[in-house]
Formats: C-alpha cells, sequence, structure tokens
C-alpha cells in the first residue's frame, strides 16, 4: 500500500525514514511537520539510529535531511551525528553544523566532554576542543582542556582561547610566548596566534544571536518519489496515486521501461480514462515502447486521429507514433502541435524522438525559449538531430545552471568535427575547456554523449564500452 501524506501520522519514524531512503515518497515539508510532531527525544534517537546505520547500498542517502530535521529537535542525542558528519564535511563548509552545536548552548558540554574523554591521544580531541571553545559557556572544564593544550600547541590553543573569549586568558597568553622556542621554523606562525589572540581581547565584540533556525527552509514545499531510483514494480503502484501530479510522474517513467503486457494494459487504462488530462497526454506518449504492439498501436493511431480529443492527448499519441514509421499525416500533425504554445514542447519532442531531419528547421528558435519545457526540449533536439550551426547557442547555455547538463549532452552530439573514434579524447577536452572543466556528473554526460554520437555512426563507444 502506497505511504500518502494523509498517513505519515500514523506511520512509525523508521518507517517514514525508511520510505524517503528508498525514493518511494518525497522530503517535503509534509515529511518534516509528521516527524516533528512526536516526542522531540525519542525521534532524535531513531533519527540518529537511522543514520548510524545508512551504508553504501542505500537507494538515497538521507544524512542532510536528518541534519536538518535533528536541528531542529534541539537534542544533545545529535551530536555523533554532528561530529560524524564534521568529519566528512572535507572541503564543504561546515559553518552550519557548528550552529546546530552552538545553538545546544551548555547542554552540549557534557556530551562533547565525554567524547574529547573517550578520544584519547587523537586528532579529533583537538576539534572537539575547538566546538567546547565555540560554545562560549564558561566552564572550569573547558579552561582547563585549553591550558593544557596551550602548554602543548600554543598556536592551536590560542585560536580556541580567542574563541572562548575569556579575558583572564591573557596574561597566560602573553606568558606562553615567553616560552616559544625563538630558534624554531615555527615560532613566527607560533608567535603571530598568540599575539593575535591577544588583540582580540581588546575588542568590544557582542556576539551576534544567530538567526532563528527555520528548518521548512532546507525543503521543498511538496517533492514528489524520486522515480529514477524506482523499480517497475514500484512505479506501477503509483498508477493509483491519488495525486495527479504523481500519476503523471510514474507513468512518464514507465515510458522507459520494458513492461509485461498486462503492465501495458495498466498504461492503455490511464491514457483512456484517467481524469486528469495531463496524466492521459503523458500516457499515451509513454506508450512509444510498445508502438510494436498491433493492438496499442490501433488504439495510438486512433487517438492521433481524433480530431475531437483534447490537443494534449493527440500530441501525447503523436510522440509515441514519432518511434515508429514518419507518415506524411504524422508530419503534418506535429507541424499543426508545434504552432499550438500548449502542444509545442510535445511536438518538439516527438520530432527529434523520430531522429527526422525534416524538423531540424524547428529548434534552433527555442534553445532560449522562456517555457522552460520548450527550451529542454529544443535543446535535445539541436543534439539529437545534429544541428552544428546550434552550437553557438548551445555552449552560450552552459553557463545556464537549469540546463547546462542538457546543453553539455547536446553539444557533445552535434557540434561540428569529425567523428570518429581516434577524435573522441580531443573533442572530450574541447568540451572540458569550452565549458570551464566539468564536475564529475558532467564528465559521464560528456563521455556518454560522445559515445552515443559513435554509436550513431555505427561505431564502438570509446569511454564506456561495457555499456553497450
Amino acid at each position: 500500500m502506497l505511504l500518502t501524506p494523509d498517513r505519515y501520522a500514523e506511520s512509525t519514524t523508521e518507517e517514514l525514514l525508511t520510505e524517503a531512503s528508498l525514493g518511494r515518497i518525497g522530503v517535503d515539508h509534509a515529511w518534516v511537520k509528521a516527524l516533528l510532531a512526536r516526542d522531540p527525544e525519542e525521534t532524535a534517537r531513531e533519527l540518529v539510529a537511522f543514520y548510524m546505520e545508512m551504508d553504501e547500498e542505500i537507494r538515497i542517502d538521507l544524512s542532510a535531511e536528518i541534519f536538518h530535521v535533528l536541528r531542529a529537535l534541539r537534542s544533545t542525542v545529535a551530536i555523533p551525528v554532528y561530529i560524524d558528519l564534521l568529519h566528512d564535511a572535507g572541503d564543504d563548509d561546515p559553518s552550519e553544523i557548528y550552529e546546530a552545536l552552538a545553538e545546544l548552548g551548555a547542554a552540549a558540554i557534557e556530551p562533547l566532554l565525554e567524547l574529547h574523554a573517550a578520544e584519547e591521544g587523537t586528532e579529533s580531541q583537538v576539534n572537539l576542543e575547538f566546538l567546547l571553545a565555540g560554545l562560549r559557556v564558561e566552564d572550569p572544564r573547558i579552561e582547563a582542556l585549553l591550558e593544557a593544550r596551550l602548554a602543548v600547541d600554543p598556536a592551536d590553543a590560542a585560536i580556541n582561547i580567542s574563541l572562548y573569549g575569556k579575558a583572564s586568558f591573557k596574561e597566560k597568553l602573553e606568558a606562553a610566548i615567553g616560552t616559544l622556542d625563538a630558534t624554531s621554523e615555527a615560532y613566527e606562525h607560533e608567535k603571530h596566534e598568540i599575539e593575535f589572540a591577544i588583540d582580540q581581547f581588546a575588542i568590544e565584540t557582542i556576539p551576534d544571536a544567530p538567526p532563528p533556525f527555520d528548518v521548512y527552509e532546507a525543503f521543498p514545499e511538496v517533492a514528489p518519489p524520486v522515480f529514477d531510483v524506482l523499480e517497475p514494480v514500484e512505479m506501477l503502484a503509483f498508477l493509483e496515486h491519488p495525486d495527479s501530479d504523481t500519476r503523471r510522474q510514474a507513468v512518464e517513467s514507465l515510458g522507459n521501461e520494458q513492461l509485461e503486457e498486462e503492465d501495458l494494459g495498466k498504461i492503455v487504462v490511464l491514457a483512456e480514462s484517467d481524469p486528469e488530462l495531463s496524466v492521459r497526454a503523458q500516457a499515451w506518449q509513454s506508450l512509444a515502447a510498445a508502438i510494436e504492439d498491433p493492438a496499442i498501436r490501433a488504439k495510438i493511431e486512433e487517438k492521433f486521429a481524433d480530431t475531437e480529443a483534447p490537443s494534449a492527448e493527440r500530441a501525447g499519441a503523436a510522440c509515441a507514433l514519432a518511434e515508429g514509421v514518419i507518415s506524411d499525416e504524422l508530419v503534418a500533425g506535429l507541424k499543426e502541435f508545434y504552432l499550438d504554445p500548449a502542444t509545442r514542447a510535445m511536438a518538439l519532442k516527438a520530432m527529434w524522438h523520430s531522429l527526422d531531419k525534416r524538423f531540424a528547421e524547428h529548434f534552433p528558435a527555442h534553445l532560449e525559449d522562456e517555457d522552460k519545457e520548450v527550451q529542454r526540449q529544443a535543446i535535445w533536439g539541436a543534439g539529437y538531430l545534429g544541428i552544428g550551426h546550434a552550437a553557438g547557442a548551445l555552449e552560450k547555455l552552459f553557463e545556464d545552471p537549469d540546463v547546462r547538463d542538457h546543453a553539455l549532452f547536446a553539444y557533445a552530439l552535434s557540434c561540428p568535427g569529425e567523428v570518429s573514434r581516434g577524435r573522441a579524447k580531443s573533442m572530450y577536452k574541447k568540451i572540458f575547456d569550452l565549458a570551464g572543466g566539468l564536475s564529475a556528473e558532467e564528465v559521464e554526460i560528456v563521455e556518454s554523449a560522445i559515445d552515443q554520437r559513435l554509436s550513431m555512426h555505427g561505431l564502438d563507444p570509446v569511454f564506456h564500452p561495457h555499456h553497450h
């Protein structure tokens, strides 16, 4: 049975976390609200337990989401998660984690001191002292740690002491300068850090009160299931979801799957009888994979030919037909749908799916279209139809974060240049330079586009031979 938001309140915390980690529910305001409505300490314990048990195999890593909810719960139970996230932060800015600890105030001292004692002789102790000093709560045990650190590592201790901010440390810092080894390579650095800390005491600072933490800002108001990670059998269950947009996304995802006859029948039922037009239109599109099935093809052709039917449904059927033989009727129909802004995106999608160069003229004009879906289909069309003269316009889109990945893929498919296995790596290098470098995800996008371009010319791939 699908877990829908109206049932979140009666679900266990573990169910909410498990379903989210499997991608079967979206992590949004309703999900957060359901978690915050429970006993705070009990919920914090369950969140921490779930976090600690997450492994590499999990479909969706909920670390960030769990952190935000724990921060909203303000429980010291969360400290081991915060420390673990600090260890994993790497080059990421850890300030949010520091703020979460600071919000716990004096309540954080005891758990942090226990962790400090347990980490005897490790680098973690130094980090924990920094966190304790950053709480800016006067406590003799913290001061003892700061003094002990001053004796063995004056520069590190000075940073923590200036953070702690208690003026009685000034004399101890001044005395520490006299104990430094003036012949040591570290002398200037250590002396500078201590003098800087001493100067801080002379500056009157009123600590900024951090803005109140609004957990909902970290989450979308409504988020759909993550269909990309679901198995077809899971997607099929969503065809009966009460929310029409969720049904539409489910049937869209199913369009990429090889389905059994019985399951295709469920999509036909949706195409013919769903109460929502957008769902019906998408269901017709998703029947493209079954275009070879005579019975289904007949239904699609009938819908396309039915001039009394809503144009969105007919355009959806045209998208499915574009996967097969392109008839003159289909060409005329697609041009008609293209002229109507309401069905233009579907018409462009069908045109490029057909790989028919007759449609090439329709794409360049929409590469900067205000309608984001029209723009996306225009970009893909410029790529798949190999519209070389659109390369400059696609290159400009590398600067637009909303469509950069689409533009990279399309550019790699269509930019002018010899298509050969020998030229593949230099084409990759050219795109890398034009794009100002590529993230790991973008490397994958560009490599797979170049491989696809090679296979469209009957050549073996270069970057991912095992994928084919």
